[in-house]
């Protein structure tokens, strides 16, 4: 399948791109998560996403209806649901 960028940009705009940084005082934190990573051969976007997901789940956190098929930047004061 040939590269089209438009077509990338398009996909590329549908997704949400969070990251994580440890800085010096956390290096610590981050070493072990990136041995654990190694050790049970998981991806760092996986074991996140797979964390993140527990969390919210174990919360019971959902989103209003209608609000999967909206753009994030449109969704206000989601701290009342």
């Amino acid at each position: 399948m040939a590269y089209n960028a438009k077509g990338q940009k398009k996909y590329n705009a549908k997704s949400i791109n969070l990251a994580v940084s440890y800085k010096p005082p956390e290096r610590q934190d981050g070493q072990r998560i990136k041995a654990y990573l190694e050790q049970t051969g998981q991806s760092a976007n996986s074991y996140i996403k797979a964390l993140i997901k527990a969390d919210l789940d174990n919360k019971g956190f959902v989103l209003p209806d209608g609000a999967e098929n909206t753009d994030t930047d449109n969704i206000e004061n989601m701290d009342s649901v």
